[in-house]
């Protein structure tokens, strides 16, 4: 039901980019085109992006995050002292573990922040759309966690817990000022959790307690008006439909439900990697369980049915009142590492989304 904080049909925030704005990112990188004619494009992309999710019936609106190259842009783009840094990253695919050339970042000096980390994005997509608009923020305890290097690092910051205090109070900045735009729905996306999960988690207590409490400083005490909510999405990686992590969410459940004030937690089950939704009893009274059940990594549509069947005995552990729906991540947390589907067959996971909540809800 659009307006409602309930915002049955949910979803992650990326979608895949049109080739056109592909190339223009490409040819702005390259110094071709300007920054206004690059902004020129994205308009267009994401003006036709919303009027799809609109068509698809989707309670909340996103720009698409076509204005960033990939889920960590906003931060990187907005604060001085990172270095970009490559290397390669194993992911897991349906055919087995690969290495990607991927992309990171190490803080090398003290942070100095330049501007917004989300300056404009949801002022453009409130003017197409009435209905309550996300904006998509990267989790400072992913990046406090990913971002340090022994011997670099800690030339400028004289521990993990000080970087990350500053990290968390950056991000709690723009949250704030995000509400004070009028942005309904702010969403922190964290894949470092899924080191954690399962039976990965052993002997690194201390690297997830810091993560938790880093998250949890962003949000604390931030006064939410009537109708705004924020959420945490546990990503398990995202890229060209592959993932980094699998288990169940048992290891860390109960303290990371419990420790970090968000209204809605957004989880993936869309396969067995994720485990069963056992952990989902460790759920504090009145937050949001948005289970992640549609994939946005294969095109394959997922039975209406088979959809209810699971929101139902999710609903054994968590009040139906506190459950939605929607895909288990983005279609396109990197830009050039879209997940191997269509535009098409993305919207038509997003309608299914959509016209399940309705049935399901009402």
């Amino acid at each position: 039901m659009t307006g409602s904080t309930a915002f049955r049909a949910d979803q992650v925030g990326s979608l895949l980019r049109p080739e056109p704005l592909l190339e223009a990112r490409r040819r702005h990188e390259a110094g071709a085109i300007s920054s206004a004619e690059l902004r020129v494009t994205e308009d267009e992309a994401i003006a036709a992006a919303v009027k799809a999710q609109q068509e698809a019936g989707m309670d909340v609106i996103t720009d698409g995050e076509f204005r960033r190259r990939d889920f960590r842009t906003g931060f990187v783009e907005a604060v001085d002292g990172l270095e970009l840094r490559s290397w390669d990253m194993p992911w897991h695919a349906s055919e087995g573990v690969t290495k990607l050339r991927s992309h990171t970042w190490v803080v090398t000096s003290r942070l100095r922040q330049r501007g917004r980390l989300a300056e404009g994005e949801a002022a453009y997509v409130s003017g197409l759309t009435d209905a309550p608009v996300k904006v998509t923020l990267i989790a400072p305890g992913f990046m406090a966690d990913r971002f340090w290097a022994d011997g670099i690092t800690d030339q400028a910051y004289s521990s993990r817990e000080e970087l990350a205090a500053e990290m968390a109070a950056i991000t709690r900045a723009e949250i704030e000022a995000l509400i004070a735009e009028g942005v309904r729905y702010i969403q922190l996306d964290n894949p470092g959790y899924g080191r954690f999960v399962g039976e990965h988690g052993a002997g690194i207590e201390a690297d997830f307690e810091r993560m938790a409490a880093t998250d949890a400083a962003s949000v604390a005490g931030v006064e939410r008006p009537e109708g705004v909510v924020l959420g945490l999405h546990v990503c398990r990686g995202n890229q060209a439909s592959m993932w980094m992590s699998e288990g169940d969410y048992q290891p860390i459940a109960e303290r990371l439900f419990g420790s970090v004030d968000v209204d809605r937690f957004l989880l993936e089950y869309d396969d067995e990697r994720a485990g069963g939704f056992g952990p989902l009893r460790f759920m504090p009274a009145g937050r949001t369980v948005v289970l992640g059940l549609v994939t946005s990594k294969s095109p394959v549509l997922e039975s209406a049915d088979e959809l209810r069947r699971r929101v139902g005995e999710a609903g054994r552990l968590v009040d139906l009142d506190h459950l939605a729906l929607s895909p288990q991540c983005g279609f396109a947390s990197i830009a050039e590492g879209g997940n191997l589907l269509t535009s098409e067959e993305q919207f038509a996971k997003l309608r299914l989304v959509a016209d399940t909540a309705r049935a399901i809800w009402g």
